[in-house]
């Protein structure tokens, strides 16, 4: 999820640069150097058009996640500026929501697609988990060392090196397992 999180505030980024540099040149400010505009959680994000697009969910970094209707929406920090209304980005809501729905399906397709017989599924903490034996639905079937496991899809995401990995630390693997968690 850290990899589509990174996609998506790059992407947005990397559209909503060059138009808060027009905007910034328009109001008279040097291109490239809009005003930045300081941002909490709680803080309405108007959009290009002056529409509200959504509220300051939180903040990762460099990254501000955006509730915009039912979806956390992450953008670069730098995408942005003060706008005639307050913080602003330089695209529209049905213009960062496409690009927001675009990176999520294209992210999940690349999950659906490493979650195949024989691949190798981590833990948070960087230990092996064991292999897919299967795929059903929503539901992965692993076989590892402490035996076979069923694991929601949900539970799946693909680290920054495109590996599987379950959203869980080994301890709480097992854990949830009922076994004692292990140290090493």
């Amino acid at each position: 999820m850290k990899r589509l999180l990174a996609a998506t505030a790059a992407m947005t980024f990397a559209v909503t640069a060059p138009a808060a540099a027009q905007q910034g040149g328009q109001q008279g400010m040097a291109p490239g150097a809009p005003q930045a505009a300081t941002v909490q959680p709680g803080a309405v994000i108007y959009g290009s058009d002056g529409a509200e697009i959504g509220t300051v969910a939180g903040e990762q970094g460099d990254v501000v996640v955006l509730k915009v209707g039912e979806r956390n929406v992450p953008i670069a920090r730098t995408a942005i500026s003060q706008g005639a209304t307050g913080p602003a980005i330089a695209v529209t809501r049905a213009e960062l929501v496409a690009q927001f729905d675009q990176q999520v399906a294209a992210y999940q397709a690349e999950l659906d697609a490493a979650l195949t017989q024989g691949a190798a599924v981590q833990t948070a903490d960087n230990q092996s988990l064991g292999t897919i034996e299967s795929v059903s639905g929503n539901a992965v079937a692993v076989q590892g060392s402490d035996g076979p496991m069923t694991l929601p899809k949900a539970s799946l995401a693909l680290n920054d090196q495109g590996k599987v990995t379950v959203r869980a630390t080994m301890a709480q693997v097992r854990e949830a397992m009922g076994g004692q968690p292990q140290s090493r």
